[in-house]
């Protein structure tokens, strides 16, 4: 199976020769048979396929000697080849997570340098203690128990005179004809104890998880 990249000018003209006046559906069908190499004459030398963007050609160098359609294609290669040069010659050099992290079959992955991974999350996560860890769990909870985020109040500059002020903003007005409907509602107060916050944790990532977490937190206190 080839490997096809854009194709090179070279490739675009051997193709030319056979889909010239032709629509877009027989033109396809004449594509579709020259990539399987059904239409030129097999036992022609100079039809090729390229070396890079994988299409047939006909090299018209005198020694019969190209391995590419065309002059952009013998560059994207060359580009190809120093980078696979150097990097077997040089190849890239571990990080630190690639040598002291392990990834289980289990899905429980670990470290095995326990400095190297306080290193890794100090620079990379903010640490919060217990107490901060639970009231951000505790706001995401009461933000899904509300429907989403308050809506930010808006004042607007129109004062009622002002051609074409407040455009900006939409506002809706509904006027009340009870009284009654006037009295602001009932506030409901909704309380979490601690071990609603401890199992909402627990549902949201899992006990190992939440285990971790807190002894990793414990770990940096100590440093």
């Amino acid at each position: 199976m080839n490997n096809y990249r854009d194709p090179g000018t070279g490739a675009i003209e051997f193709a030319r020769e056979y889909v010239q006046g032709l629509d877009e559906l027989e033109a396809l069908s004449v594509i579709n048979s020259l990539l399987n190499g059904e239409l030129h004459d097999s036992t022609d030398k100079r039809i090729k396929r390229c070396n890079y963007c994988g299409y047939h050609y006909k090299d018209n160098t005198r020694p019969n000697n190209a391995k590419v359609c065309s002059h952009e294609c013998r560059e994207a290669r060359k580009v190809i080849n120093r980078t696979r040069k150097r990097r077997t010659a040089k190849p890239p050099k571990p990080t630190k997570k690639d040598i002291y992290y392990v990834k289980a079959p289990d899905g429980y992955d670990f470290w095995i340098n326990e400095r190297e991974m306080l290193k890794y999350f100090d620079n990379r996560e903010t640490v919060f203690d217990d107490k901060k860890i639970e009231q951000i769990a505790a706001a995401k909870h009461r933000k899904e128990s509300m429907g989403g985020k308050k809506t930010p109040k808006y004042t607007s500059s129109y004062q009622g005179d002002e051609k074409g002020a407040g455009t900006d903003h939409r506002v809706n007005v509904r006027f009340v004809e009870n009284k009654e409907a006037r009295k602001p509602g009932e506030v409901i107060t909704t309380k979490i104890d601690p071990e609603e916050v401890k199992a909402y944790l627990i549902e949201e990532y899992g006990e190992h998880k939440l285990f971790t977490g807190r002894e990793t937190i414990r770990t940096i206190k100590k440093h």
